[in-house]
């Protein structure tokens, strides 16, 4: 009967302050910044985890093996998107081939590749004629290339990225955003792989909020 007791006491008081610790770990403006208004998500019943990139940006490479990693474990009740960032007009180019990619339903196969190309290869791809060259290496039809990049289509994923760019209101890549609430970069106080725990932990904060089944 002590040993219950004793238990139903520690139960009582030591759980709940371990869970404080647990909500304190990650502070609001040192590991993540609330946004000042949410932006709608494209996925509708899910948690978002959206990747602002840019193919030019070194340490987006450099993160590509660890969100690889990360994303291989996703729970069923989580999203992950990429979204090409326009921050200057010499990104252009490239968030509009990747726009052009998922049109074409090449994405997969040609994401990683184009990183290499830039990075490791120091291929320069801030052109149509470099980039529809490159995609047509990769077995893209060059004409359906060079069609889409130019298309009603891209021009509206590109449209839409802007606008909901500017009110994620990031000031570079990469950066991530949690169901449209949250951005985290790897400047702020967690670093480069301390960020997926933060993500982790904005995560288990938004799951918190949904409505049970």
């Amino acid at each position: 009967m002590l040993k219950l007791l004793r238990r139903a006491i520690f139960i009582l008081l030591v759980l709940p302050l371990v869970a404080c610790a647990e909500s304190d770990r990650f502070q609001e403006g040192d590991h993540y910044i609330k946004l000042s208004k949410s932006v709608a998500t494209k996925s509708s019943g899910k948690i978002e985890v959206l990747e602002l990139f840019w193919y030019g940006c070194p340490h987006c490479y450099s993160l590509e093996p660890s969100l690889n990693a990360w994303t291989a474990k996703l729970p069923s009740d989580v999203q992950f998107e990429r979204m090409p960032a326009f921050m200057a007009s010499g990104w252009e180019a490239q968030g509009r081939a990747y726009y052009t990619a998922e049109v074409l339903g090449v994405v997969e196969q040609t994401h990683e590749a184009l990183f290499k190309a830039i990075h490791m290869y120091k291929q320069r791809m801030g052109s149509q004629k470099e980039l529809s060259a490159f995609y047509a290496s990769h077995g893209v039809d060059e004409a359906r290339f060079n069609k889409a990049f130019k298309s009603f289509a891209v021009q509206s994923k590109i449209n839409q990225a802007k606008l909901k760019q500017r009110d994620y209101r990031a000031s570079g890549v990469p950066a991530i955003i949690v169901n449209g609430k949250y951005r985290i970069s790897q400047t702020m106080k967690a670093g480069a792989q301390g960020m997926f725990e933060v993500i982790d932990f904005l995560i288990a904060k938004e799951r918190a909020l949904m409505p049970k089944s």
